[in-house]
């Protein structure tokens, strides 16, 4: 069997879909590509078919461990000997000897995790093969304005120069045209042949439904997955608290196997409820974004959001996994008041103060030797006055990368490791400055379009298409979405007879909880009744108006009044909260 009749056994594809051949065509020709599909297009076979065509060694750069096995033991089926992995989850034996096969020229097509490349001497044996392709999957992880920006993608260009690839093929399924360019940028690609195809999956429905409380939401929820034909389905929570408290509410009320995914399993324990999900011994997976990119199960029948995501990107990537196998699917998004106050929250809560470059280069020299450092990345947070927020310690090493004062290296997710490369003067702090504020202008930007997806009266598919610069006109084979087929909201009723589900546990971050009450309480509160119900007072006015019943009633019971207080009021001084005035003012969000 030749390699294309092979992988289309595979992958189900019996020709080429459009966009394909030209991105097969340019991999073969040693030509720089950068191809943007939507998820279940086949962005796989792009490079897949070429490194088995090619007498070169392909190199696939890869986050995603449970993809590259899942798509490393398809192919050694038709292809035996000739595919080989490398990543922290095998022994050092089998690492060994997977890169000893590239090296000697018996394997075509090698998977590697981008942290590999912190390795010297992994660039430096690697550097020994003749390598043709060096492919970056997921590329917008390279681009801080995409949805899941990881420093360590920023020395990828420098990888692939250094293993002198012929050319870099890049490929990710979600990038609006800024996105797109920031990655050939970043990449360094040679006047790219760039392959972007229609971002509509005609055999998917899309529906939003608004819910006033989360027992509302539960309801929903159970109604859209009791539905004929709606399993297997995935259901994607906003916190791992969430997910484990939606996945015992749904067992219990949809009678059937409801598991849990999420990064603060032990990773045996998620490759376990992976496979089980995989191989169809559980419908239901309750999961947050750490269940994303590498997921490849074909017939997911629905996907649905129980909190609304912070960007397009995000839920169009997870959205995608529905109907992969290109029968009828749906996409459902539950969205809730309290979703925008967290969102505004968090994208406040992100904002970096002027000095936090400052700290966190100076940290970094005195971490280095000879312009180099490598250090925790937890410790680079505390320098930098972010203790535990890793994820906004990435953003500043990405700021400082794009000021010119730093050149990340691929690293393990804890740890940050470069090289100096440029004074940390007022300029470069001044460029660093100006790249936070652009980076947050870009996060609001997505928090507008998210909720004109959720908001709006108009073709949601249209919305989705036109976010991503694709301006063909939808051209559903389903029902297209909630508001051109009225008939899709039938299946989101809430019937009164089922339970509301378990109740939320407090929350502990402070700051979080205060957010929530101000923007769920009903009516609105003040200062004192805000503590109060963080403190679980007993109050008449508490009972009358059931405040008692917010997920954060009572959570903060430990602290004394006028601590939550100062809290509160320090929120207002930053404007993340703002009062109404008057002579009884109430809060609200900003």
């Amino acid at each position: 069997m030749n390699p294309q009749a092979a992988l289309s056994e595979i992958f189900g594809f019996e020709r080429f879909r459009p966009g394909q051949a030209e991105a097969v065509a340019a991999a073969v020709a040693d030509r720089d590509a950068l191809v943007v599909m939507p998820t279940g297009a086949g962005k796989s076979v792009c490079y897949q078919l070429p490194a088995l065509m090619r007498p070169d060694l392909t190199v696939v750069v890869s986050p995603l461990v449970s993809l590259m096995h899942d798509q490393v033991e398809a192919l050694r089926r038709v292809a035996p000997g000739r595919v080989e992995l490398v990543n922290a989850q095998r022994s050092g034996v089998a690492n060994r000897d997977s890169l000893a096969r590239a090296i000697a020229g018996e394997a075509r097509l090698l998977y590697v995790a981008p942290e590999r490349f912190a390795v010297p001497r992994f660039i430096d044996a690697l550097g020994r093969a003749s390598i043709g392709l060096f492919v970056v999957d997921e590329a917008h992880c390279i681009s801080q304005w995409g949805h899941d920006f990881r420093p360590d993608y920023f020395s990828l260009a420098e990888v692939a120069r250094r293993l002198r690839a012929r050319a870099t093929l890049a490929l990710t399924a979600t990038a609006t045209p800024r996105v797109a360019d920031d990655i050939a940028r970043r990449l360094a690609l040679r006047d790219p042949l760039r392959v972007t195809t229609g971002f509509d999956r005609p055999n998917l429905s899309f529906a939003v439904a608004a819910c006033r409380t989360a027992g509302e939401k539960h309801r929903r929820l159970v109604a859209a997955l009791s539905e004929p034909g709606s399993l297997p389905a995935i259901v994607y929570a906003g916190t791992r608290d969430m997910c484990e408290r939606l996945a015992r509410g749904l067992a219990g009320t949809l009678g059937v196997e409801v598991l849990a995914y999420h990064a603060g399993l032990e990773r045996g324990a998620r490759a376990r409820v992976q496979e089980r999900f995989m191989a169809g011994e559980a419908p239901v997976i309750v999961a947050t974004n750490a269940f994303g990119m590498g997921i490849d199960k074909a017939d997911v029948r629905t996907v649905c959001h129980a909190a609304v995501p912070g960007s397009l990107e995000a839920y169009y990537q997870e959205a995608g996994r529905a109907g992969r196998d290109g029968r009828p699917a749906r996409c459902l998004l539950f969205s809730e008041p309290r979703d925008k106050g967290l969102q505004v929250f968090f994208i406040q809560r992100a904002r970096l103060a002027d000095e936090a470059f400052g700290q966190a280069a100076e940290r970094l020299r005195w971490a280095g030797m000879d312009g180099a450092y490598d250090l925790p990345l937890a410790e680079l947070a505390v320098a930098a006055g972010r203790g535990g927020e890793e994820e906004t310690v990435r953003a500043i090493i990405g700021h400082l990368a794009r000021a010119g004062a730093i050149a990340p290296a691929p690293s393990p997710p804890d740890r940050a490791a470069g090289r100096l490369t440029g004074a940390l003067d007022g300029r470069t702090l001044a460029l660093c400055r100006a790249s936070a504020h652009e980076a947050e202008r870009a996060r609001w930007a997505q928090y507008r379009a998210i909720w004109d997806y959720v908001e709006r009266a108009g073709c949601r598919r249209g919305a989705l298409l036109s976010y991503f610069g694709d301006r063909a006109a939808p051209a559903p084979a389903v029902p297209c979405c909630d508001v051109c087929a009225p008939e899709l909201r039938a299946g989101l009723a809430a019937p009164s007879h089922l339970a509301e589900g378990p109740r939320a546990p407090a929350p502990r971050d402070l700051d979080a909880a205060i957010v929530e009450v101000v923007s769920r309480a009903t009516p609105p509160v003040g200062r004192t009744r805000a503590v109060e119900i963080l403190r679980g007072g007993r109050s008449k006015l508490i009972a009358e108006h059931a405040y008692h019943r917010l997920d954060a009633y009572g959570s903060f019971a430990d602290l004394r009044s006028e601590d939550v207080l100062g809290r509160v009021d320090q929120l207002l001084a930053i404007g993340t909260l703002r009062s109404t005035g008057g002579r009884f003012p109430k809060l609200r969000t900003a």
